[in-house]
């Protein structure tokens, strides 16, 4: 099938236009028709019956549009592949910060251990020393309660003594006053018996 195209079948002639358009789109070389009849350069033509020739047509047809097919999933394909490796490049990257992230929070976490470590022995120390002065406040209030009880039995002793003295005080006074009562009743007494002896009584008057 080459030389120039001939005048057949109108619908024939539309189907393999639209074949040689796609041939044409995929780069290949379209199909001619010639008469049959023209026996010029019969040695490099092909004759075919109307039924070889839609056979023909319908695998051409075929074959370009499963190679159109095949070119889109291959595009598809291609597409994907960079998609993925976008989405690879940022997911490495995201990776990357993470890893930074947790390398950061590992060396926080050290930090913060290192920080319980400290406080740690300085509560230790500072709970030693607190024990140490705790030992000393309790020897300190042995001492002052010591002092406070014997204070205590002072304190109880002088207000025995102020009591006893206050009784014997008491004594002494009611005795003063029962001495005074007695001697002036005696002096009372004594006056009259003065007054009775008549030479007493003339200078009494």
């Amino acid at each position: 099938m080459s030389g120039d195209p001939w005048n057949r079948d109108e619908q024939e002639q539309e189907e393999w236009e639209n074949i040689n358009k796609l041939l044409r789109q995929h780069g290949l070389r379209p199909v001619f028709l010639d008469n049959p009849e023209d026996s010029r350069n019969s040695a490099e033509k092909t004759l075919m019956d109307k039924q070889s020739s839609q056979a023909i047509r319908y695998a051409l047809k075929t074959l370009v549009e499963e190679t159109e097919r095949q070119r889109k999933i291959v595009r598809g394909l291609i597409e994907d592949n960079h998609q993925l490796r976008d989405e690879l490049r940022l997911e490495r990257s995201r990776a990357s910060r993470q890893e930074q992230r947790a390398n950061d929070l590992d060396i926080l976490l050290e930090n913060i251990k290192h920080k319980i470590c400290q406080l740690e022995d300085q509560s230790i120390s500072s709970a030693s020393q607190q024990h140490h002065q705790v030992k000393e406040l309790q020897k300190d209030h042995l001492v002052i309660q010591a002092k406070y009880h014997q204070q205590s039995e002072m304190l109880r002793e002088k207000e025995e003594t102020i009591a006893r003295l206050e009784k014997e005080l008491n004594r002494r006074s009611m005795e003063e006053e029962e001495h005074m009562a007695a001697q002036k009743k005696c002096s009372v007494s004594f006056a009259n018996r003065l007054q009775e002896l008549p030479w007493i009584s003339r200078f009494v008057v």
